[in-house]
């Protein structure tokens, strides 16, 4: 992992190993710690057959059931954990060997420097500022706290320092604030910030810890003073972050933060953010499932941590272009990743209602067939549009390829004005920029999938005959599609006809960034849905759509199905959800969509029924 200077987000899947890091992070310090000779300025010369010992009792922090677990192996091995610290400019890489004796277990590890010069070098800088080395880094962390205790003891230096290194600074709030009487303002200070009102710590006087066994802390807020023990989760969070901080001085700090953002609330997420970024001499490992913290993230800040980067060795942050695309596509940042992350296929659609409506389309199939087919191993992914749909989807492909590896790529789209050359060509091109990931490209067998429903006439006389609930009016409702039919075929070869000026405006609105279109004219595409039979799914357009509801609702006498406006978004999202939903018979009324089950959840219908 190459972090940011100041500023780290690890996010990522659960048992990943975020907080492995942080164990890893600890361990180097317990290693570091006993290469130190007792004169704190030099370390010990170990290479060879000599080494240091560091006892297995002492590695508590640590989840370890036994000495090799150490190791991730079933049997005695070595490993290596190495930090890299840039202490004026000049880098030392302070790498650790640590191995188990191959007899005794749960005993001790030995420990060596993987190279003394870098460690006898940083020493030597150290020293030009009369710096020891056990005082020159200190690694603490805090973790997600709800409450602290009400009874809290004064505890000397040494034993405040133990707690905050091992993660349990919460047990020790109290100790930390009254020893820090000189910077109460400053701590006041911080604390009155983030939570946008003033703080006052009520500290007990330095005298009463050579008298008192437990701490007496009032916090002062709003008017009240209360034990800091009776504050909100979201204080105390905040509290135990500031009061950490404030608390040490180093040279070299490194804040291991876990989940920062569980007890507090979104409002103050942010200042939080902007405040941890004001204190210099810190560099900040945090770790966070919350996405308004990671989406105020700057760039190379956030770091996604799963299986794939574990293979590689190699933690890198996640450019600024992958992150703001995926945030702009999926909305929220971290469950998207991990969605991602799962699934084998990535769908790539023009908006979110094509992954909505495919859904309802698997989940009406598996209650007609008795089966379980699902779309775990999907992940649709919004392009927003078809506008220079080549363009995106390489962009996006590129952006997605970075992060993860082994994904096959699908793509999904309308027809919209296309032709027959224009769809097979723009499949071609679409397949060439996915690459030989891609499993397939699918375009609706319609001007748009609410359009699909419209390839048989058949299927849609039968829904309307069902939600009319009148079997006396098929014959009727059979004419009247037909007689619909008619009217806009008879209207779109007729050039001053509203129908077409208005399917023609529309063409000219898509022509401009639809790169596919630049050869063609609209007549050519009305030529094309002309021949050899008429295709009338290829021009309902939602506003056709629209139309013949009315015209069908004006015609029965009755209306379709409740709704607040007749807006055309609205009319044909609700007919093909009362389709999908109304759907009976697999052989019949899924007729529309037997090719996208079979592209997208590997469905044969025929196949099935045979």
């Amino acid at each position: 992992m190459i972090p940011n200077e100041s500023f780290n987000i690890i996010i990522g899947e659960n048992n990943a190993g975020k907080s492995t890091l942080f164990e890893a992070i600890h361990l180097w310090e317990r290693c570091y710690k006993g290469l130190i000779q007792t004169n704190k300025k030099d370390f010990y010369q170990v290479s060879g057959t000599t080494s240091r010992y560091i006892s297995y009792q002492d590695l508590d922090f640590l989840r370890l059931a036994k000495d090799e677990d150490l190791f991730n192996k079933s049997t005695r091995a070595k490993a290596t954990i190495s930090i890299t610290l840039t202490v004026d400019g000049v880098s030392f890489d302070l790498g650790i060997n640590i191995s188990s004796p191959a007899t005794i277990i749960n005993a001790f590890y030995r420990i060596q420097p993987v190279n003394p010069a870098d460690f006898s070098g940083f020493a030597k800088h150290l020293a030009k500022d009369g710096k020891k080395l056990d005082e020159a880094i200190f690694i603490y962390q805090t973790r997600p706290v709800a409450n602290v205790s009400q009874n809290e003891p004064y505890l000397n230096e040494g034993q405040i320092k133990k707690k905050i290194q091992r993660g349990q600074s919460h047990e020790v709030l109290r100790n930390k604030i009254t020893l820090k009487h000189d910077s109460q303002s400053k701590l006041e200070e911080s604390m009155s910030k983030i939570l946008g009102k003033p703080v006052i710590f009520e500290l007990p006087s330095k005298s009463r810890r050579a008298k008192d066994e437990y701490i007496s802390l009032l916090v002062k807020s709003g008017g009240k003073s209360l034990d800091i023990h009776l504050q909100g989760s979201g204080f105390l969070q905040v509290a135990e972050i500031i009061s950490t901080i404030e608390y040490i001085d180093a040279p070299l700090k490194l804040l291991l933060v876990d989940e920062p953002d569980s007890h507090i609330h979104c409002k103050l997420q942010k200042n939080l953010i902007d405040h941890l970024r004001e204190i210099e001499d810190n560099q900040f490992f945090i770790i966070s499932h919350n996405d308004q913290f990671v989406t105020n993230a700057n760039d190379n800040e956030v770091f996604f941590l799963n299986h794939e980067s574990k293979k590689t060795g190699k933690l890198s942050p996640i450019p600024s272009s992958s992150f703001d695309s995926i945030k702009m596509a999926l909305g929220g940042v971290i469950m998207a990743l991990e969605k991602l992350n799962n699934a084998s296929h990535i769908v790539f659609v023009e908006g979110t209602d094509d992954a909505k409506y495919i859904d309802q389309i698997i989940s009406r199939y598996n209650t007609i067939s008795g089966n379980n087919k699902t779309l775990d191993h999907c992940h649709f992914f919004p392009l927003r549009g078809k506008d220079n749909i080549l363009k995106k989807l390489e962009y996006n492909k590129r952006t997605l390829s970075g992060l993860f590896n082994g994904k096959s790529y699908m793509a999904v789209f309308d027809r919209d004005f296309s032709t027959d050359d224009i769809d097979l060509k723009l499949k071609s091109d679409i397949k060439n920029k996915l690459g030989k990931s891609s499993a397939a490209c699918y375009s609706h067998n319609g001007y748009c999938i609410e359009s699909s429903i419209f390839s048989e006439a058949d299927c849609i006389n039968r829904l309307i005959c069902l939600l009319t609930i009148n079997d006396e009016q098929k014959d009727s409702v059979s004419n009247y599609t037909t007689e619909f039919f008619n009217k806009i075929k008879a209207e779109i070869k007729s050039v001053a006809s509203e129908t077409y000026l208005a399917l023609k405006e529309s063409f000219k609105g898509q022509k401009s960034n639809r790169p596919e279109f630049e050869s063609l004219e609209f007549d050519d595409f009305v030529r094309d849905i002309l021949s050899p039979r008429f295709r009338i799914q290829n021009v309902m357009t939602k506003s056709i759509i629209r139309d013949y509801v009315i015209h069908m609702e004006s015609r029965i006498g009755s209306s379709l199905f409740l709704r607040q406006d007749n807006d055309p978004d609205t009319v044909s999202s609700n007919l093909f959800l009362l389709y999908i939903d109304n759907i009976n018979h697999l052989e019949t009324d899924m007729t529309p969509f037997l090719e996208i089950l079979k592209v997208v959840a590997s469905i044969e219908i025929e196949t099935e029924l045979a």
